[in-house]
């Protein structure tokens, strides 16, 4: 079931109203709550409800002999959960890439294979529920959290409907509990919440969904393309993708909210970062959490030396780069996404900027026009860095990047007429304004200087832009592949 879909706009209400109808009553909450993810992810396809509650039961049994001593005993239970857990994921995900990749090479050698790919579907959100299986198991074997004993309160954590199929990513450490729990209501988190899924559809369907047409046809017809078009299917990509996943992640957090929980902040105006570093802790945030407590961290983080700093680093994004996808473009998008911030581990920590969010935020809130300027220009620089690594990760394969490639670098420049130009003017710049104005906050209008009435009329405007470019027209998210 999608988000932007009529069967979830009746979906949630009845949800909600049941739930809150059962308050007081925790175990039937969490019941509901199970019965109605399972629903969710069945409306999809319910053959692979038997996956997820495989991964859920497999992981919530071998998780209760563990004491969280890290005795040999915890770690041979542990290893066997996430050895089995990784062995799903690869199989459904990998195996077919893997066995294609190895019969290539061995051709390359003059060796005849004829390995045939079995062509396996991928279930949707698989990715994430594993990580999040993983995350419970490893928690549980450091001692960070005990092993629950109750099955359904588990089963909801791995499979809890708002964030299932795209995130966040939720570790055990902050989800389990909200699970287990008693739940109150809150108008004012219900607000916020209705507030953060208004503003999540805006981007999904007004910009994701309008522009993702022009995307798709630049990318391709790259060859049919001048330069000036080539770049502007760059940015229009970049926006593309930014409005599509961080919009998934407002609907999923402001539907949390409708029932109580809150879940962990996925992106945080990635695009207004002054360097590389900072961007990777603004976007997709659950997930590079997740590399830097179960793998980052485990290696040894920033600790040893700088070259082992920058190994750690380039397995992390490698890693980041596999799990998003099985093609050598997205190891490709991976390892250059690392490279980017070698100069600034290879400077070490005393010519690394303080580029936290809290700093600048700090900073901003001085009202200079010369540091807001500044700020600006070197988001811009990262923009443009963000978007070039994006196009790798867009192209389907390592020729089409090469198609792309050849005709941005080798075509005739003309800026008579660019294509895709309509969509940055009249869809990106007024989203770019909006956000910067209204950075400060989850909900960009929240905090703009306007009366009531005049709040209300944009939450009224929002929505019917939403109807007017819907069209009946809904475009899988783009994280679903994921």
């Amino acid at each position: 079931m999608q988000f932007d879909s009529w069967a979830y706009a009746l979906f949630l209400p009845v949800v909600f109203l049941l739930y809150w109808c059962l308050r007081n009553r925790l175990r039937w909450q969490n019941a509901l709550l199970l019965v109605a993810s399972y629903v969710f992810y069945g409306w999809w396809n319910w053959r692979f409800l038997g996956l997820i509650a495989f991964t859920s039961l497999t992981t919530f049994l071998t998780a209760l002999p563990i004491k969280g001593d890290r005795s040999t005993a915890d770690k041979v239970w542990a290893s066997l959960n996430i050895a089995a857990n990784l062995a799903i994921l690869a199989a459904f995900k990998y195996l077919d890439f893997f066995a294609a990749s190895t019969a290539a090479a061995l051709n390359a050698m003059g060796l005849h294979a004829t390995w045939s790919t079995l062509n396996i579907v991928l279930p949707v959100g698989i990715s994430f529920y594993t990580f999040q299986a993983i995350s419970y198991t490893i928690d549980v074997y450091r001692g960070d959290i005990r092993a629950t004993r109750r099955p359904i309160e588990f089963m909801l954590y791995v499979s809890f409907f708002p964030q299932l199929v795209a995130g966040p990513i939720e570790r055990s450490t902050h989800l389990l509990p909200q699970v287990l729990t008693p739940r109150r209501w809150d108008y004012g988190r219900a607000v916020t919440g209705m507030r953060q899924i208004l503003w999540g559809m805006f981007k999904k369907i007004v910009i994701a969904d309008t522009i993702a047409g022009r995307v798709d046809f630049i990318f391709y017809h790259p060859s049919a393309m001048n330069p000036a078009a080539l770049v502007a299917g760059a940015v229009l990509f970049a926006f593309q993708i930014y409005t599509d996943f961080s919009g998934y992640s407002d609907i999923a957090i402001g539907s949390a909210r409708l029932l109580g929980f809150e879940l962990t902040p996925n992106f945080r105006y990635p695009f207004f970062s002054r360097s590389w570093r900072e961007l990777w802790q603004r976007w997709h945030i659950s997930l590079m959490s997740w590399f830097k407590h179960y793998v980052y961290i485990p290696l040894g983080g920033s600790r040893g030396s700088r070259w082992q700093t920058a190994r750690n680093t380039m397995v992390v994004f490698a890693l980041s780069g596999l799990w998003h996808g099985a093609d050598w473009t997205f190891i490709l998008w991976g390892i250059i996404g690392g490279m980017l911030l070698m100069p600034s581990i290879i400077r070490g920590p005393s010519a690394t900027r303080d580029s936290s969010t809290t700093a600048l935020l700090k900073e901003e809130g001085m009202d200079s026009c010369s540091t807001s300027i500044r700020t600006m220009m070197d988001a811009g620089l990262v923009f443009i860095g963000f978007a070039a690594a994006f196009v790798i990760f867009r192209c389907w394969s390592i020729s089409h990047l090469a198609e792309y490639a050849t005709a941005l670098f080798s075509g005739t420049w003309s800026i008579h007429y660019i294509y895709g130009a309509h969509e940055i003017l009249l869809y990106v710049l007024p989203f770019v304004i909006v956000e910067w104005l209204g950075r400060r906050d989850e909900f960009p209008i929240a905090r703009l200087p306007l009366p009531t009435w005049a709040r209300w009329a944009t939450y009224w405007l929002l929505a019917l832009l939403i109807i007017l470019h819907s069209h009946g027209i809904t475009r899988q998210y783009i994280y679903f592949q994921f």
